[in-house]
Order: C-alpha cells, then sequence, then structure tokens
C-alpha cells in the first residue's frame, strides 16, 4: 500500500473512532452522500423531473423526496394487478393527491381509499412507545384535503380512527397500501386489516419503519405482524419498509 493509501485509511479508522467518516464529494448532483459508503449513490429523487413533479405536492407533505420517489415506483408497478389502492393516514393530503395524480396519468380509475381522523392522533396515544400524543397532527381538516382531492373523482375518504373505519370494505382487495400511521396500534390493524386482502404482488409500504423514534412503534408492529409469515419485510435506507405479498 502506497503512503498516500496508508495516511487515508489511519485518517478514516480515526474519524470513524468519533464518529465521522470522510466521503467523496459528487460531481452530479443525482449521486448523494450515503455513508457508510465512502462513494456518493445514485438517487432518482434527485432528477430535475421528479423534483418538478414532487414540488407540486410538497407542501401538503412531511414526506421527503426520497420517499416519494419510492412510493410513485412501488403504485406504478401496483397498477398492474388487481385491486384498490389505500393510503392509511392523510393528514394535508399530500401523499394522497401524489397518488391520485400518478392513478389519473394513466387513467386509472380505481378506488383510492383514505383513512384518517383529519383531526390529529387517538387520544391513547403514547408518548412513550409511539413519539406522539394524542392530538398531534391535527392541524388538519377533512374539508381541507376533500377540496385538494376534489378533482379526482376515485378518492374515497373514511374519516375516523382504525380500525373502525375498515368496517364495510372486508370483501375489497388491494393492490397497494401506504401506511402512514406512526404509532403502533394503528400500524398494527392496518396490516391485520390489509394483509389478508392484499393480492398476490401487492405492496404494503411503511412510510416510518426505519426512524428511531418509531422503533417502539411502527417498526414493532411490523416485526411482529410478520415474524410467523413468509413475506420478509425489506428495510430501505429513506427509513421505509415494503412488503410484497407472496402467491398463496
Amino acid at each position: 500500500m502506497t503512503v498516500r493509501g496508508l495516511f487515508r485509511d489511519g485518517l478514516q479508522g480515526g474519524l470513524r473512532r468519533v464518529g465521522y467518516q470522510i466521503t467523496r464529494a459528487p460531481s452530479d448532483p443525482t449521486y448523494v452522500p450515503n455513508p457508510p459508503n465512502t462513494y456518493p449513490t445514485y438517487s432518482p429523487s434527485q432528477e430535475p423531473a421528479f423534483q418538478e413533479r414532487f414540488a407540486r405536492f410538497a407542501e401538503r407533505t412531511l414526506t421527503r423526496p426520497d420517499r416519494a420517489y419510492v412510493l410513485q415506483q412501488c403504485a406504478r408497478q401496483a397498477m398492474h394487478l388487481p385491486g384498490d389502492f389505500a393510503e392509511a393516514g392523510v393528514f394535508r393530503g399530500g401523499t394522497a393527491w401524489f397518488l391520485a395524480d400518478l392513478l389519473a396519468e394513466r387513467g386509472d380509475q380505481r378506488p383510492l381509499h383514505l383513512f384518517d381522523s383529519f383531526a390529529g392522533m387517538p387520544a391513547d396515544a403514547d408518548p412513550l412507545r409511539d413519539g406522539h400524543a394524542g392530538g398531534d397532527f391535527g392541524d388538519t381538516s377533512l374539508e381541507a384535503v376533500r377540496a385538494l382531492l376534489a378533482p379526482y373523482p376515485n378518492a374515497v375518504f373514511h374519516p375516523g380512527f382504525l380500525p373502525a373505519t375498515f368496517a364495510g370494505l372486508e370483501d375489497r382487495r388491494f393492490a397497494f397500501v401506504h401506511v402512514d400511521v406512526d404509532i403502533h396500534a394503528a400500524v398494527r390493524d392496518a396490516i391485520a386489516f390489509f394483509y389478508p386482502r392484499l393480492v398476490p404482488g401487492g405492496v404494503l409500504l411503511f412510510d416510518d419503519y426505519g426512524f428511531e423514534i418509531y422503533k417502539r412503534a411502527a417498526r414493532k408492529a411490523v416485526d411482529d405482524a410478520f415474524a410467523d409469515k413468509p413475506e420478509q419485510p425489506l428495510v430501505l435506507r429513506t427509513g421505509q419498509c415494503l412488503v410484497t405479498r407472496l402467491p398463496a
């Protein structure tokens, strides 16, 4: 090894021991630092065309472009399957609008079921477990989100708390479900309802799995639910996790 290589490796080793790392600076803006990789990695969410599309919805969602790109690609693939679309956890409607627009772009008028209290987290949310207390994310309303989604007649609203709002949908089948409800009980209830109704090849995409604040909430609910099932959750660097339904 050259003197330069020894110096580089020694410097990297010393920095890692104190929690730092040197990463090569990208020359292409679609490549971003991605520790512990030394080299930047391709991030399609940084492509100008996607950035332009996402900008339409950005003010109505807490989802970042990297997660929105995964949402887009999963939804587009699921459009080739039979079954409804759904989102559990709508908040101000940004990702629901994004999904509705993706469906409309393909001329796909299947139902997009939207589940949310539109009044914030339930009173029994446990901050120590769930990372949220009752009433968090209450700065929204059913009326505002209905108005936002008015151009999309296939958007079907189910206001209230899970699992009560699943009533009447027991015979439906689903191709794609976006689960963005954060707290343990709601993620658990969403899996219990949607998993048995997911068509083969259908996708459950969990927005909150990988964030440390939700490790006892969304992550635990997903891990417990799939511990005895053949499907293996695929954890992404975005913080998301997806499950693809296997054939029976």
